[in-house]
């Protein structure tokens, strides 16, 4: 049995198994939460308000990343545990749709919409809860 020649610019997909999902974001877990409590504990005597400001922004975006790492790995062992192929399978579409920044907004959406959730009465309240927070 030949092998089809590649054309030019044609490489195959790459293979991508739950271990390796899970040992690339136990890493990026571990190295996110000791940025945030890094971020959280860095403070300067000479901080001004701004920096400090600066500082927990960062903090938190160092949480979020922590813990959308360490959810992926949980689920990813959970899932091994039932079926290793099934969790491949699954470590491939999480690595693919990370890349999907893009396509959630529209999907969110859609989703919604096949729940029964109103996406406009949900945007309109978090934005008034937005609106009411900067006045306090």
């Amino acid at each position: 049995m030949s092998e089809e020649p590649m054309l030019p610019g044609e490489w195959p997909e790459p293979v991508v198994t739950a271990d390796m999902i899970i040992e690339r974001n136990i890493k990026e877990a571990l190295i996110q939460e000791t940025y945030f409590h890094q971020s959280l504990s860095d403070r300067k005597p000479d901080e001004t308000d701004e920096a400090r400001k600066l500082r927990l922004v960062q903090a938190n975006m160092h949480c979020f990343s922590f813990l959308l790492d360490a959810v992926i790995v949980d689920v990813l062992i959970e899932v091994q545990g039932y079926n290793r192929l099934w969790a491949d399978t699954m470590a491939a579409a999480i690595d693919s749709r990370l890349e999907w920044g893009e396509h959630y907004p529209e999907m969110l959406w859609q989703w919604a919409n096949e729940r029964g959730l109103d996406p406009d009465q949900i945007i309109e309240k978090a934005k008034a809860d937005f609106a009411e927070r900067d006045t306090k």
